[in-house]
């Protein structure tokens, strides 16, 4: 069975963020979407890869939509890093697909 979940993270300042990672959890649909939409203060996303340690930033804005798909979780790390130049809340909405 196939269903897709949504996950609410509040950030309150930027002090607070995320690790490197890469979303790998058993129950996700393998290679399948991850749509991220943020509201709230703009943060800098970053990803890095696995093997070459490449990095790549990007800002996200209030309002934006941030896709990962594909391979992007097989090949590529990502995180929020915090900052303490940032004092106004963030509110993320992750989307994803489970597969049961």
């Amino acid at each position: 069975e196939t269903f897709n979940s949504c996950l609410l993270n509040l950030y309150h300042t930027g002090e607070e963020g995320m690790a490197w990672h890469s979303d790998g959890e058993t129950d996700l649909k393998k290679d399948g979407a991850i749509a991220s939409l943020s509201f709230g203060a703009e943060r800098k996303f970053s990803f890095k890869h696995k093997v070459t340690a490449e990095k790549a930033d990007l800002v996200l804005e209030h309002g934006s939509l941030l896709l990962m798909k594909d391979t992007t979780q097989t090949h590529w790390l990502h995180r929020l890093p915090p900052t303490k130049k940032i004092t106004a809340p963030r509110v993320n909405l992750t989307f994803r697909t489970i597969v049961t």
